[in-house]
């Protein structure tokens, strides 16, 4: 119980912290802060700390796009995409097609959403694309849902093939000593010495 309490006490602290962050999101979007701008958007989407409001999202979202940064306009196709709007789309294709592994991730999850067997498939060719450009996470999506889509009798191959992806993103993600002495061995080399 008292560990809970703690949690709950955290919880309620970094709540708080995130809800004095909206004023300085405010200041620095009305700054011209690119990632301020997107930040404050997806605020006034979710609602948890200011009004909902899709109309000030949308144009935040669309200031952040005008500045010409990748990510600002990546953000505002996701906007349009979960809007319905087909431009949404139409962006996050061009985006996924230059190599934006956000964009091909969400492109895989708008497909796979979808009931027919070939845009699954697509979306199959998206998650793996992602994943070829660093979403660990994409791989792990590849193979359920191939583990999904396959006849019966090759289910459980597809299914050891997403346990064996998942192994190997924990792999990834968690340290390993033999990794980490080669850091170490490097940061001893590269500290300066004083004799």
């Amino acid at each position: 119980m008292r560990s809970m309490r703690i949690g709950l006490a955290k919880y309620a602290e970094d709540r708080a912290t995130r809800r004095s962050r909206v004023q300085d999101l405010m200041v620095a979007a009305d700054g011209g802060d690119v990632e301020a701008q997107v930040a404050l958007a997806w605020q006034y989407v979710h609602g948890e700390f200011l009004p909902r409001n899709l109309g000030a999202a949308g144009t935040w979202l669309e200031r952040a796009a005008a500045s010409g940064e990748e990510e600002a306009g990546v953000q505002r196709a996701r906007f349009l995409q979960l809007r319905n709007v087909p431009r949404g789309n139409r962006e996050l294709r061009s985006f996924a097609a230059r190599g934006n592994w956000k964009a091909q991730f969400w492109l895989a999850q708008h497909y796979e959403a979808r009931r027919h067997r070939i845009s699954r498939l697509k979306a199959v060719i998206w998650y793996d694309r992602s994943s070829g450009n660093g979403n660990l996470l994409a791989g792990i999506a590849k193979f359920v849902l191939l583990a999904r889509l396959a006849p019966l009798p090759s289910k459980p191959i597809f299914a050891a093939a997403a346990l064996r992806e998942m192994a190997l993103t924990l792999r990834r993600l968690t340290p390993s000593r033999r990794r980490a002495g080669r850091y170490e061995a490097l940061r001893y080399r590269l500290e300066p010495r004083s004799w």
